[in-house]
């Protein structure tokens, strides 16, 4: 038979655990914020899907058209990861914006050119004081770029496959 656990007992196990822990500034992520979501044509994104991984192109004729996935409004902790998987190499682009100069980008991805023997690496990088939105042109499978927001900037790291030399572009509103 289990011995009773006195409420003294249970406060300090569990005053240990939070120390250990240290959950007092921690937000557990409902299950709902995991998965991904599909983006096919323009959208924008809510702060609810927050975690998830945008799906771009996922038919095997790729996007719709020139897509534009608009961030929501800046807030501490949001995060986003828009992956490629269409079937071939996309005839559209796609844009991942943040909707204000105010809330721009910090950070840079890589590019390649698969066409030039696959060692044609360039490395791309906004003006970290105002570019809110970055073109990615004709992508390929591997591309994958993630933001992440502080409260008030997007970091954005990531890795654009595609069959031109300036498959990424930054620019402001």
């Amino acid at each position: 038979m289990a011995g009773k656990l006195g409420l003294n007992r249970l406060e300090a196990l569990l005053e240990q655990v939070d120390r250990e822990l240290n959950l007092a500034n921690t937000t557990i992520k409902d299950a709902a914020y995991t998965g991904f979501t599909k983006g096919t044509a323009t959208a924008s994104l809510t702060a609810a899907q927050s975690g998830r991984t945008v799906i771009v192109g996922p038919l095997a004729a790729g996007l719709a058209a020139d897509s534009i996935f608009t961030l929501p409004t800046a807030a501490d902790g949001l995060f986003y990861r828009f992956v490629y998987v269409g079937g071939a190499a996309d005839a559209q682009d796609f844009q991942v914006n943040t909707g204000s100069d105010t809330n721009f980008f910090i950070g840079g991805v890589a590019q390649s050119d698969p066409d030039n023997g696959g060692d044609d690496m360039a490395l791309v990088y906004s003006d970290n004081n105002s570019n809110s939105r970055v073109n990615l042109l004709t992508p390929q499978s591997g591309t994958r770029v993630e933001c992440y927001c502080d409260g008030t900037n997007w970091f954005l790291t990531g890795h654009v496959v595609s069959a031109t030399d300036t498959a990424v572009t930054f620019a402001d509103q």
